[in-house]
């Protein structure tokens, strides 16, 4: 596929391939492989190039049996790169582009279809003959292998709608009301609201959440990520050992993917919400990651939030994770893990929210704007629900209030609208009798017509024509 997309960048001044667009791209692939009917499977090399590619093979052509990646480190490459530029072998300029996309681009690729246990990895740093015959070896393991992808496929269960319509069930499946112990005091009701900010590892929430806060000045957001990174980044002097500790296992436990320990998010979300007294609302992102985390935070904080989902497919979420750099989590083994603990614990804890009507969903596969749109505009409902609710109203007062808002405007209007109707009515009646009474007067006028100009009846000084039409529409 490198050589015939750079075909296509013939004549053009124009050396990255990027710019031809993942539609052009598979388009080709897909009329290629079309004039070859009679071809049992093919061998695509140098594609797809990004995870755009990735996702617009699997939608339109839908059969993938597996990916091999011939491993070179990276300065080797860099440096038949310039052996073959000084042959005239090779462009410098357009391999050195090659090389730098497939670091930033196709990396990603390669770790979709890693987890997906579809990659096989050939070492290249050997004569050709072993890398030849390691080959022949894996193709013959593809093609036995029975984990390929095909059209019915294509999402998984990272999509809590895709879950959701599977119908599968969970041990825990239903979320406990928030109970106290009778022997203490109920807590007063908080002065603050609370949402929570759901979506699988790389949905982007947080930053897509960040985006709509311009519009609700008065709310803050508890990132529980960046309370558990700022946790392990903390020193402080005459720290007790527990919390060192704490500190140390929280490491081990981040670095795999793993659930942090749900009494200390539910303290540092505490602290956190501590700090803003002035904030009329919380938007929690990342959590709660399962039923008994949204449980504990129920019964320590008399609450029962309403749960807004950013919700992704798998290649979405794999497109995501790959992009990210930075953190000690940022490992294939931790998004694995990650993606893992999603499946098995976040995905029932939403079921659990959807049969009790506190879950919104938001399509996370579209476009980063219209998701922010969207999420902006179930935002936006909610809070305004949550405001009218502390007004004493039930939970569907602001669409009552609503409707009787509009009701009345409405009775307003056309109450309105007949007055001005009937005063129509009565203006037109007096226009007609008197127009009436002026063509009567032109009939009885001498020779049956009143004064003419250019054969035409003049009453009053207004030219008529069709005088008789007129008497006869008025009779």
């Amino acid at each position: 596929m490198t050589q015939i997309l750079n075909y296509i960048l013939k004549g053009t001044d124009l050396l990255d391939p990027l710019v031809i667009s993942t539609r052009k791209a598979t388009t080709t692939l897909m009329s290629i492989i079309q004039n070859v009917p009679d071809a049992e499977g093919f061998v695509i090399s140098g594609y797809p190039r990004n995870m755009r590619d990735t996702g617009e093979y699997l939608e339109n052509v839908g059969r993938l049996d597996g990916v091999v990646l011939i491993n070179w480190k990276e300065k080797t490459l860099e440096n038949q790169i310039e052996y073959g530029a000084k042959f005239g072998e090779v462009i410098l300029e357009l391999a050195k582009l090659e090389l730098s996309n497939f670091r930033q681009y196709t990396t990603p690729v390669l770790e979709y279809f890693d987890y997906k246990g579809m990659l096989y990895v050939i070492e290249g740093e050997r004569p050709p003959d072993p890398v030849y015959e390691d080959f022949a070896v894996v193709f013959k393991q593809i093609l036995h292998a029975d984990n390929r992808i095909g059209q019915r496929q294509l999402k998984s269960a990272g999509s809590y709608r895709e879950y959701k319509i599977s119908g599968r069930k969970s041990v825990q499946s239903a979320l406990p009301p928030v109970i106290h112990n009778p022997s203490t005091p109920l807590p007063s009701p908080p002065r603050y609201h609370v949402v929570w900010i759901v979506g699988g590892p790389g949905s982007d929430k947080f930053n897509r959440v960040d985006k709509t806060l311009m519009y609700h000045p008065t709310w803050r957001i508890v990132h529980t990520g960046n309370l558990l990174w700022e946790f392990l980044s903390e020193t402080k002097e005459n720290e007790n050992n527990e919390r060192t500790e704490m500190r140390e296992t929280l490491k081990n436990i981040l670095y795999k993917g793993d659930l942090a320990p749900q009494n200390l998010v539910l303290d540092l979300i505490e602290e956190r919400i501590a700090m803003h007294k002035e904030a009329e609302g919380f938007l929690i992102t990342g959590f709660p990651r399962n039923i008994d985390q949204a449980a504990a935070f129920q019964e320590r904080f008399d609450v029962r939030p309403m749960t807004i989902l950013v919700d992704c497919s798998e290649l979405e979420l794999g497109r995501n994770l790959g992009r990210r750099k930075g953190r000690m989590d940022d490992n294939l083994e931790a998004a694995r893990r990650r993606l893992e603990v999603y499946r098995e614990f976040t995905l029932p804890l939403l079921k659990s929210m959807d049969e009790e009507d506190r879950l919104l969903v938001v399509d996370g596969d579209t476009e980063d704007n219209e998701v922010v749109e969207e999420l902006k505009e179930t935002l936006n409902q909610e809070i305004a629900r949550l405001e009218l609710s502390a007004t004493g109203e039930d939970k569907d007062g602001l669409e009552v209030v609503v409707q009787d808002v509009s009701d009345e405007k409405t009775e307003e209007f056309i109450d309105k609208l007949e007055d001005e109707i009937d005063q129509e009515i009565i203006e037109l009646e007096d226009e007609i009798a008197e127009t009436y009474e002026q063509v009567e007067a032109v009939l009885e006028a001498p020779n049956g017509i009143g004064p003419k100009l250019n054969g035409h009846a003049k009453v009053n000084g207004v030219i008529h024509e069709g005088v008789e039409e007129i008497i006869e529409i008025a009779h």
